[in-house]
This record gives C-alpha cells, structure tokens and sequence, in this order.
C-alpha cells in the first residue's frame, strides 16, 4: 500500500477505483475487438462478474456483444479455475492429453501432470 501511495498524487480511493476499473473495461475490450472479431457474446468470470459497475461498463463498451457471468451457464463465476484444474487432473486420471498444441503451440499432445500413488 505504501508503494502504490507513493506514486498516486492524491488522488481519492474512489478516482483511483474508478479508473482501475475503466483500465480494465478498455483492456478486455481491445482484447475482444482483436481477437474476438464478430463476437456476439462475452462470458465473463472471477470475481468482476459479481461487480455490477463493471458489468455494465462492459456492456455499454461491447455494445454490440451481449456481457453474462458465467453464472449464466452454471459455472459459479469463482469456480472457473478450479473446474479447470479439475478437468486437466481428469484428463491425467485417464491418460488423455491436458494441451491442444494448435493453441499452445507445443509439438504435440502431452498428458500434463503426474500421479503418484502412495505405496
């Protein structure tokens, strides 16, 4: 906290809250313009999804994209990244690949993790 007051000038926590938010619309949004061309619709999760300013700042934003929480599909916004180490854990269990190499751009599928049982 000391750090991050020594370089603001002043400024209420109220302006600072507020432009930490706009900084985070304007960064999803660029994100999305790019590379989510013709996107009709932004998921999002973690906890802004539970911050309606931030919602809706979204949505006036991406006025043509359509901004829900997870929560509209049944993933508790808080839950996301938990459900996604337990899909890689269940793919290890299986013996299945945890990478798509097109998108990580590794040479080929991998099984992530290991498991260890105890003897």
């Amino acid at each position: 906290m000391e750090w991050l007051q020594q370089r603001l000038g002043g400024e209420s926590p109220e302006d600072v809250q507020a432009t930490l938010a706009m900084l985070t619309v304007e960064s999803v949004a660029v994100a999305v313009e790019r590379y989510g061309v013709g996107a009709k619709e932004l998921i999002v999760c973690g906890g802004g999804a539970r911050n309606a300013h931030l919602m809706g700042a979204l949505q006036h934003r991406l006025a043509g994209c359509r901004v829900n929480s997870s929560e509209a599909y049944g993933l508790a916004p808080e839950w996301v990244e938990a459900t996604a180490f337990a899909w890689l854990a269940r793919r290890t269990l299986a013996g299945e690949a945890g990478n798509l190499p097109t998108v990580t751009g590794a040479r080929h599928p991998v099984i992530l993790g290991a498991i260890y049982p105890r003897g």
